[in-house]
């Protein structure tokens, strides 16, 4: 017999596991708001009708909330309130009903495209850890671009960005990105890696990166391209068959190459060789030790196991002997004859002799590698201070040059008591024969300038 509490508790139970996950579509009505937060309503169609509830942390994330009157996709699972033992469907998402539409084409298209072997692993191009050239595929005008730009100014100064504006939106769009593509493989330098950008939006303002246009070229595409579109919950088909799909345009930037203090990070300094150099002998050392503490506790082991054996055996032949020695000694020679090649220590002293030889050759690969080790270190050693005098040479050379730079000044040669003669037009007067009487000019001393009038031009001297 069972309580009433026990009874529901199964109820709640089997619906649970039973409608995990149910899409139900349907008319809202009844619907209430209350000061908590959450959406009660009910969802019905001609016939039956089924209350429902949005919690408020799941309210707060959807694109849009249901109205009265209107009909919507409603995803989420079945729960029973035990107090009053009724059942409600719990949802987590809800589309308009022709996102459902699309969402059962998207699915269409997705094992149509996944047969072809356009999402295939196999396929899909590696992304180069630091790359010179990159690619962006975008409206211009869209905030996917600044967000992608203000991430990679974080990046090496060395970058050479490419945009492929296209269109991102509507009819259009699957041919424009689709050419974008096409077009930024076939440039002269292209690039080591296509980012393809945009920001969120509804299914619908998304769809034109499920068109097959889009995906074959990103297939077909000889460059490595990287998806950033929509957020982090969004997935697209582009998605699906980029070399990699990352959450959003700034997560796209960020993958496709590291940042500048990264790149500082990894840059080997003689101090972190010589401690990793001495991190890599102690290791060794430790596998070293410790291999030949399991070789040897194993050898114990075996001997022990072999004596203990040995005992059961010795015994077992003493007490046969001793009970049919009277009724069975030719048998008992016989045992004794097939026993004799079988002996324990004969097999021990070979398993000692195989030992011994591991042993051997474990000594001689860890000497054969700390030499080269040593070798290494000491190659790394001698490049390092061969850096270090070139960059002195480089500095001497820096200061010749900077002195040189200084000689030819003009302002140290107008404080040894010359002057400059400048034109109007910005011109400098270097011969008296460009002048003429009347013309005006300007006269510049180290200290200041003067403005003149040229009353006469003799050149006789």
């Amino acid at each position: 017999m069972l309580t009433v509490t026990e009874l529901t508790a199964r109820i709640k139970q089997m619906l649970e596991i039973g409608f995990s996950r149910v899409e139900v579509s349907g008319e809202v009505s009844r619907l209430t708001r209350p000061s908590s937060g959450h959406l009660y309503f009910t969802i019905k169609d001609a016939h039956a009708a089924i209350a429902a509830v949005i919690w408020r942390s799941t309210a707060m994330r959807l694109q849009f909330l249901p109205q009265e009157g209107e009909a919507y996709l409603f995803s989420g699972h079945i729960s029973l309130y035990e107090p009053r033992g009724a059942y409600q469907l719990i949802i987590n998402r809800v589309e308009a009903i022709g996102a459902g539409k699309l969402a059962a084409e998207f699915e269409r298209r997705k094992q149509a495209y996944a047969e072809l072997g356009w999402f295939d692993a196999e396929r899909k191009l590696p992304v180069p850890s630091l790359p010179g050239h990159i690619g962006i595929i975008t409206s211009a005008t869209a905030a996917a671009f600044e967000d992608v730009k203000k991430v990679l100014a974080t990046r090496p100064a060395w970058l050479q960005l490419t945009l492929a504006p296209a269109l991102v939106q509507g009819q259009a769009a699957p041919a424009s990105i689709a050419s974008a593509i096409k077009k930024m493989a076939a440039m002269a330098a292209s690039p080591d890696v296509i980012l393809l950008v945009r920001g969120g939006g509804s299914i619908e303002d998304l769809w034109c990166f499920n068109a097959e246009a889009v995906v074959k070229a990103i297939v077909d595409c000889p460059i490595p391209v990287i998806t950033g579109i929509g957020h982090e919950i969004d997935t697209t088909l582009a998605d699906l068959a980029a070399d990699v799909r990352a959450a959003t345009p700034s997560n796209a930037a960020e993958i496709c190459c590291p940042a500048r203090d990264e790149l500082r990070g990894r840059l080997p300094k003689l101090a972190m060789l010589r401690q990793l150099f001495r991190q890599q002998v102690e290791q060794h050392g430790r596998i070293y030790t410790s291999l030949l503490q399991r070789q040897t506790h194993a050898w114990q082991r075996c001997a022990d196991a072999r004596h203990h054996r040995m005992e059961q055996m010795q015994a077992s032949l003493a007490h046969a002997a001793s009970s049919a020695v009277g009724q069975a000694r030719i048998p008992l020679q016989q045992l004794e004859k097939r026993l004799m090649p079988l002996q324990p220590v004969k097999r021990l002293q070979q398993q000692r002799l195989l030992q011994g030889d591991e042993n051997r050759r474990l000594q001689q690969h860890m000497g054969a590698m700390l030499q080269r080790k040593r070798r290494t270190f000491t190659d790394m050693a001698v490049q390092l201070i061969m850096r270090r005098q070139s960059v002195q040479a480089k500095r001497q050379q820096l200061n010749v040059l900077c002195g040189k730079l200084g000689e030819l000044d003009p302002t140290r040669v107008l404080e040894r008591g010359y002057s400059m003669a400048i034109a109007v037009d910005g011109r400098l007067i270097t011969h008296a024969a460009a002048l003429s009487p009347g013309q005006r000019m300007q006269v510049r001393f180290c200290d200041g300038a003067a403005d003149a009038t040229v009353d006469g031009v003799d050149l006789s001297s």
